[in-house]
């Protein structure tokens, strides 16, 4: 299964580009604005591939006893 997205720029300055995260993905992950994925790109048969993950930050709050 795969959906196909649309790429834009980032910004004028910027030499990187944006895409819409497929809704399937925002629902599965629970993604919202802000939230950070991870992206690693591997290289299977002859063709790179990109794996990407829902980065989980950990809390920098220590707990208290």
């Amino acid at each position: 299964m795969g959906e196909i997205t649309s790429l834009a720029k980032n910004a004028k300055s910027f030499a990187s580009l944006r895409t819409t995260i497929p809704i399937s993905i925002v629902r599965q992950w629970k993604l919202k604005s802000k939230d950070k994925l991870y992206w690693e790109w591997e290289i299977r048969d002859g063709n790179m591939v990109a794996v990407v993950r829902k980065h989980e930050e950990k809390s920098k709050r220590k707990t208290q006893k």
